[in-house]
């Protein structure tokens, strides 16, 4: 039957066609073959994204627009797409190699299982027109399947969301100029879910569904719903470890904010100071981003923003 871009019934048609039964059958054949288990999920994060948005793409695949969002003038979308569903594990007793969907090693039965889930977003940044280039598109989406409870080996539910990420914000482009000029390494830039430099970007999650072990696909969040939401900066505490987010940058937060503090404060009471203005003040999960976005990339970009334009 026909569907129509932009609803529910389509999204979840959509991961029956080109998610379940892609997936079961790959699998059965890496059980013959020994191959690996993946498949090329980029594409399918494409096909979802156009579904749930309602544009559709420019049919160019790696190349030319992800998606089209008007003609004219020209406005268009990247994708980005994080596969960690099917990700080789290692068995920490005998070192055979284990595939995702096995709960014991084959070799000897063991479930002291190394899961991995470290795959992420790439963003290319070769070169300064490359830079320019990253920051052109109107918006961009990124696209995430993983498991529901990486912890627990019998859960074998699935979670497929998406996040809606505006270029200007302050948190992605600042991000794409400290890589590029301070970073850049022949690698393409990691971005990792859920982590600091990705909730910096601002992301708005607009599609979220899990897909049970039974094939049951379970939609909570879409457009259609009316009920996306930003993933906001955790409590600030939690960031006391990350590199990046250094006691100078809290202290730039807090003195952009007139919030007087001790010198000598430790990191974590600084995060703990500046978590209770964020609430007090009731800033925006906006402002709190660029706040800090500002205080952790500027002092390291502040000559180069020239590029942007100012």
């Amino acid at each position: 039957m026909p569907y129509t871009l932009g609803t529910i019934e389509a999204s979840e048609a959509l991961i029956k066609d080109l998610y379940i039964n892609l997936r079961k059958k790959v699998n059965a054949w890496s059980e013959i073959t020994k191959q690996t288990s993946q498949a090329r999920m980029g594409y399918i994060g494409q096909h979802l994204t156009s579904v749930v948005t309602g544009f559709p793409g420019g049919k160019s695949g790696a190349r030319g627009y992800d998606l089209i969002i008007s003609q004219d003038p020209l406005k268009y979308g990247e994708i980005k797409t994080c596969y960690r569903v099917d990700q080789l594990g290692l068995c920490k007793d005998c070192g055979n190699v284990v595939s995702s969907i096995e709960k014991h090693c084959s070799k000897c039965n063991s479930t002291n299982i190394k899961r991995r889930d470290d795959s992420k977003w790439l963003i290319a940044v070769k070169d300064e027109h490359a830079l320019l280039k990253v920051l052109q598109p109107d918006v961009y989406y990124f696209v995430l399947f993983e498991m529901e409870d990486f912890s627990d080996p019998d859960n074998m539910n699935i979670v497929a969301s998406i996040w809606e990420v505006n270029p200007k914000n302050i948190g992605f482009k600042y991000c794409m100029v400290d890589y590029y000029y301070n970073i850049k390494s022949t690698a393409p830039l990691n971005i990792w879910p859920h982590m600091i430099k990705f909730l910096l970007f601002h992301p708005k999650l607009i599609y979220r569904s899990v897909i049970k072990e039974n094939d049951q696909i379970e939609t909570q969040i879409f457009p259609t719903l009316n009920n996306t939401k930003f993933t906001e900066l955790a409590e600030l505490t939690h960031y006391s470890q990350v590199p990046n987010f250094t006691v100078d940058a809290v202290k730039n937060c807090l003195t952009e904010l007139n919030v007087t503090f001790a010198e000598n404060a430790t990191k974590k009471d600084l995060l703990s100071l500046l978590e209770t203005e964020r609430r007090s003040r009731n800033l925006s999960s906006q402002a709190i981003t660029d706040l800090v976005a500002k205080a952790i990339y500027l002092p390291r970009i502040s000559d180069k923003l020239g590029i942007l334009g100012g």
